[in-house]
């Protein structure tokens, strides 16, 4: 892929302060718990499986994030860690039209809090539009041909992301103080 081509999809792993954020920091001895995926690298229009309303973790399906507002602006002080994955143009393209997708039937999907306790057993477990933050990234890119991991999309945890060899950390810190390069 040359430099004119090239094109990148960022994930966002964050570490939040949630109650649901620190049961799984401390039950699984990680540091981050939230995966987002973003196209464009202001980290405006992010995207994941979370929590609809503020205070409200009860009601959670797919979700638009950002770092200016809504959860983010709330919680400036939430640790990230960016990741920019190189992908080709026909990839990212793929990558928006099923954010796309999701975008126009986004009050179908549903979180899926029993897919997420699956995971932590190790048991690949998918249910018709409901998904967690993680297996919704990881499933999205796979759709698009980013290959990146080799066990199910079901399995994947926010801090596997982490262990890739395909993307670059270009950020760590709070999400507040992000600036694009």
């Amino acid at each position: 892929m040359s430099n004119y081509d090239k094109k990148f999809i960022y994930i966002v792993i964050s570490k939040t302060d949630t109650a649901l954020g620190k049961l799984i920091q401390k039950k699984l001895g990680v540091s981050y718990n939230h995966c987002s995926i973003s196209l464009d690298e202001s980290l405006e229009n992010i995207f994941s499986f979370g929590r609809k309303e503020l205070h409200n973790v009860f009601r959670a399906g797919f979700v638009r994030e950002s770092k200016s507002d809504g959860f983010f602006a709330k919680h400036k002080g939430s640790y990230v860690a960016v990741l920019q994955i190189p992908v080709t143009e026909a990839q990212w393209q793929q990558t928006s039209e099923c954010l796309a997708q999701f975008k126009q039937q986004g009050g179908q999907y549903k979180y899926s809090l029993l897919g997420l306790a699956y995971c932590y057993l190790g048991i690949p477990v998918k249910r018709k539009n409901k998904y967690f933050c993680s297996q919704f990234v990881a499933e999205l890119l796979q759709q698009a041909g980013v290959h990146l991991f080799d066990k199910d999309e079901s399995l994947v945890r926010p801090h596997d992301f982490l262990s890739l060899g395909a993307g670059q950390v270009v950020y760590k810190g709070e999400i507040g103080n992000y600036c694009a390069a």
